[in-house]
């Protein structure tokens, strides 16, 4: 892993990205069991992104959020898009050093959290299992057990990765390596976990899975035919490039003058979620919160605010990203 220096704004030690599409009953139990893992509330940041529900889930999650969890938030998004567009949407509005995403139903059960914590000490990517050895599953259908094992078996064939279960909702990230990976990722549905990792992999970012217990929960949102068929074609058409990624936009802030750099001033001038990294000379950042599209605006107000700064414009393409991961 590289050594680059980067800058978070968030007093959290963690973000935790949770999807939601009418989940205003099974919700509740996880955010409120998310308050006793080993991690006080106060040092995760929650982000639930609601996506176009029709119930009350924003409400109730907005609720526990203000009682609880102070660095966290809802995101509401006007009409449901996709789980793979919901989990960019949060990934982009996190801060911390570490991000985390689950399924809003805890499928996964939490103490998958603390193995997670500690294989991203030497790793970049962490991938709960439902297939190694040591992994449970419980109330899991024949039919969903066998399409989401050959789903994973077709993506080991054609990206040569070695991840047995692309499909399991738990994953653990270095933040900078979630934000550069999500950033450029083009899926919206359920088949966007394969493409991270297969955005990882072409990268050479090290992958690890850890077994996790998983347990089928009732009224799942998964329709298991539907949404493989879905899923087979939307990865089908990503590996054949009919989406490309865009280039990751950037600005980098250097000192002009003998005084000492603005360091946490410039900091806290910029917009949340994007990716900073500290430069000899400077700061740089990087414009991963997809949300922040009026980079020119941006460009000018930090002009304004430190006129004895230079600002240049920098870009990344898929090929530069080794240079910051």
């Amino acid at each position: 892993m590289k050594q680059n220096k980067f800058l978070f704004k968030s007093p959290a030690k963690i973000s935790i990205i949770l999807p939601a599409l009418n989940e205003e009953q099974r919700i509740p139990p996880l955010l409120n069991a998310l308050r006793s893992i080993s991690i006080d509330p106060k040092n995760i940041e929650l982000i639930v992104v609601d996506d176009g529900s029709t119930d009350d889930t924003s409400l109730i999650c907005q609720q526990i959020i203000n009682d609880f969890f102070p660095n966290g938030k809802v995101i509401t998004k006007p009409k449901n898009t996709g789980k793979g567009s919901a989990l960019r949407t949060g990934v982009a509005a996190a801060n911390a050093p570490i991000i985390l995403t689950m399924d809003a139903d805890m499928a996964t059960d939490l103490q998958a959290i603390d193995t997670a914590l500690l294989a991203l000490e030497t790793q970049d990517v962490v991938v709960g299992s439902r297939n190694l050895q040591g992994s449970t599953t419980h109330g899991t259908s024949t039919i969903r057990r066998i399409v989401t094992t050959g789903f994973s078996f077709f993506n080991r064939v054609i990206t040569r990765h070695n991840v047995s279960d692309t499909q399991c909702g738990f994953k653990a990230y270095r933040g900078p390596v979630a934000k550069i990976l999500f950033a450029t990722s083009v899926i919206n549905g359920f088949s966007h976990d394969a493409e991270i990792l297969d955005l990882a992999f072409q990268n050479n970012l090290s992958i690890q899975e850890i077994a996790v217990s998983w347990t089928a929960i009732p009224d799942s949102k998964v329709r298991i035919i539907k949404d493989s068929y879905e899923s087979f074609y939307e990865f089908c058409a990503y590996r054949m490039k009919l989406r490309k990624p865009q280039p990751i936009q950037g600005l980098t802030v250097t000192g002009q003058t003998d005084g000492p750099f603005l360091t946490e001033e410039i900091l806290h001038s910029l917009p949340d979620g994007n990716l900073c990294m500290q430069r000899d000379s400077g700061i740089e950042m990087l414009f991963t919160n997809l949300e922040n599209d009026n980079e020119l605006q941006l460009h000018n107000d930090l002009q304004r605010k430190f006129p004895n700064y230079e600002l240049r414009r920098t870009s990344y393409s898929k090929r530069d990203f080794s240079e910051i991961l």
